[in-house]
């Protein structure tokens, strides 16, 4: 069957009005296949919050507050007047289950919610902005350059990774054999794991601590030599990793972080 396309361009302009304006928007987004799998791919430059939470329907409802300027402050001292171009612009659309979201560079002092079926894969990425994700099953890539990702609840398998800031990532069941991911350069990693997962553990911190209360078989020889040659001369770095199987190993689970600690908790 031929799939549907769903798209909409949404450009709010908050008008100029005394005092500060703040608007409130929802948009409901349905899918060409409802009850089916999806996936929702986000990308946002400036946002205050990112919030995905899965819930028991069968359509994407995104709801969005845009935040307008205060009047006195668009008035310059020589009595011009600025033109605010402070409001949200976004671009959703809807192909085959897939949902994409993206909003205008210039986008500031924006909170986004997104709730999506269950069964949903996550692909965002954020400049600016934290994340939080709550309930998704899924194959979920998650990325902020300057901000904390917080994960709670989630099923299948995630690879997230943040330049300056923390991850936090609860699962309840982890897709067999399948590899995951949790970097950092500035942040910690905490993660809590079903207890009978299977997998290898692979991590590194420079400035840190690795923790953990699984019994994990370890590789005391873990180590990764790269050798680099330019104009005739090399150089060898060796990388020291902690590497160990848990529940008799399985697929790598890589946890690496500059400066923080990584901390690899199970639960019941």
């Amino acid at each position: 069957m031929k799939a549907n396309k769903y798209l909409l361009l949404i450009t709010l302009i908050i008008g100029l009005g005394a005092g500060t304006a703040q608007a409130q928007n929802d948009l409901k987004v349905p899918l060409s296949d409802p009850g089916s799998p999806g996936k929702l791919v986000l990308s946002t430059v400036f946002s205050e919050d990112i919030v995905i939470s899965a819930y028991d329907g069968n359509e994407v409802i995104i709801l969005f507050d845009g935040e307008d300027e205060d009047e006195n402050d668009l008035i310059r001292e020589d009595g011009l007047r600025k033109i605010s171009n402070s409001g949200v612009g976004m671009e959703v659309s809807e192909d085959d289950n897939v949902v994409r979201i993206k909003t205008a560079p210039n986008t500031h002092d924006l909170d986004l919610e997104v709730r999506v079926p269950r069964n949903f894969s996550l692909q965002l990425q954020v400049t600016h902005g934290d994340i939080y994700v709550e309930g998704v099953n899924g194959e979920h890539e998650i990325k902020s350059t300057n901000g904390d990702i917080e994960m709670e609840n989630i099923s299948g398998s995630v690879i997230a990774a943040s330049t300056n800031g923390d991850i936090e990532l609860d699962m309840t069941s982890v897709t067999s054999n399948t590899p995951m991911s949790l970097t950092s350069l500035n942040g910690d990693i905490d993660v809590y794991l079903p207890s009978k997962t299977k997998f290898t553990a692979k991590m590194k911190t420079d400035f840190g601590e690795v923790l953990t209360n699984f019994d994990i078989a370890l590789d005391r020889t873990a180590s990764e030599t790269q050798v680099n040659s330019e104009g005739g001369k090399y150089t060898v770095t060796i990388n020291k990793w902690v590497k160990g199987d848990v529940n008799g190993g399985g697929p790598e689970f890589l946890f690496k972080t500059y400066n923080g600690d990584i901390v690899i908790r199970k639960k019941s």
